[in-house]
């Protein structure tokens, strides 16, 4: 009997728990994902942004319907291709290099900032070879 009492208060807490966050809208992606692009690619032009806008709704609303990584990745293709006949050839560059420096689980920081770069001029800006030295283990108590 406790037992039973245990597990219908964990499905309770759990039910209530979930039921605190509402699902967002494709209007709320669409408006989150093209505030985010237009800060990130300083855009000012509002026919743009209104362009920008309905392009991250139309595929935030097939996204919804979708079921499959496969359909998902198939529209993030699409998004791009629509992307670089909006932007600008240097925008669209920007926007690039932000998706391969993407790093979900440190959005804050890309991965080029992790190494650090070159400093002098004369050379490239490419990120330098991170050190090939092995990580020392710690000591073993037996």
């Amino acid at each position: 009997m406790k037992y039973f009492v245990l597990i219908v208060v964990f499905i309770c807490v759990g039910a209530k728990l979930f039921a605190q966050y509402p699902r967002r809208t494709a209007e709320d992606i669409a408006r989150k994902q093209t505030e985010m692009l237009v800060r990130e690619l300083s855009i000012q032009d509002s026919i743009i942004r209104d362009t920008l806008y309905h392009l991250h709704l139309k595929y935030a609303r097939k996204r919804e319907i979708s079921n499959t990584r496969a359909e998902a990745m198939q529209y993030m293709q699409e998004i791009n291709a629509e992307l670089q006949n909006i932007l600008t050839t240097e925008q669209y560059q920007r926007f690039m290099n932000q998706q391969v420096n993407y790093d979900p689980h440190r959005p804050h920081k890309p991965y080029n900032s992790i190494i650090p770069h070159k400093t002098d001029s004369t050379q490239s800006h490419e990120p330098t070879e991170a050190p090939n030295t092995p990580i020392p283990l710690p000591k073993s108590p037996l």
